[in-house]
């Protein structure tokens, strides 16, 4: 739901509380939907997965980085959806083993998922699902193709790599280990690249970054608090 998300982003303002999204989907139908069950749905799915509510730290980083990195918003959608998102979370892992220029069909996906959830879902359920995994991930730039997808790689930028270490934080990782969480080898990006991207981001301002042969330390300024760091 990327577009969606990024429509009720521009048009709700940063400063909203949480019911205010509500108001703006469902009663100011920011999004143009045609029913009012429609626009409710459309809430309750985008509440699911981005939380839309400024209580929530993840939904308040996402909003932070949002409004500065247009060119990293499909994967600040992505990480925020991970998070939210257990079984998102747990497929991504497939789709990152598939070399680049391979393609990826719902009936792989489909297959994967039967063997990772053996007896969860029925025929039906297991199709819709892979197709619905197979479209977050050509949002978040893993796919590429609208019939025919094959493997790709995403834009991850400074700041997406910023947010992903926020997310390591707010799961309890600190020092080294922040570069190490489960989000940041979501990017798909190897230790080297991450390590450029550090220090890219620490440049810009967005994180403080320092690496002492074992010892790293990493800081957010403004970060939700407690701030993130540590030494590792």
């Amino acid at each position: 739901m990327l577009e969606e998300l990024g429509l009720v982003l521009d048009r709700v303002s940063q400063i909203a509380r949480k019911g205010e999204y509500e108001l703006a989907i469902v009663e100011q139908n920011i999004l143009g939907k045609p029913t009012r069950t429609t626009r409710q749905r459309t809430v309750r799915r985008l509440t699911e997965l981005y939380a839309l509510d400024p209580s929530c730290p993840i939904f308040r980083m996402l909003r932070r980085y949002w409004s500065v990195d247009t060119a990293g918003r499909p994967m600040l959608a992505f990480l925020t959806a991970t998070a939210r998102d257990p079984l998102l979370r747990d497929m991504t892992p497939y789709v990152l083993s598939v070399p680049a220029g391979e393609t990826v069909g719902s009936e792989q996906v489909g297959s994967q998922l039967a063997e990772k959830y053996p007896a969860r879902f029925q025929a039906t359920t297991n199709h819709s699902t892979a197709q619905n995994l197979a479209s977050s991930w050509t949002q978040a730039g893993f796919l590429r193709g609208k019939i025919h997808k094959t493997r790709a790689r995403p834009q991850v930028t400074p700041v997406v790599l910023t947010y992903a270490i926020g997310l390591g934080h707010l799961s309890g990782l600190r020092g080294k280990l922040l570069l190490q969480s489960p989000w940041v080898r979501l990017l798909d990006r190897g230790p080297g690249d991450i390590q450029e991207l550090a220090h890219e981001a620490s440049s810009q301002g967005w994180l403080n970054y320092k690496a002492a042969g074992e010892v790293v330390e990493i800081t957010i300024p403004e970060a939700t608090p407690p701030a993130i760091g540590g030494r590792s």
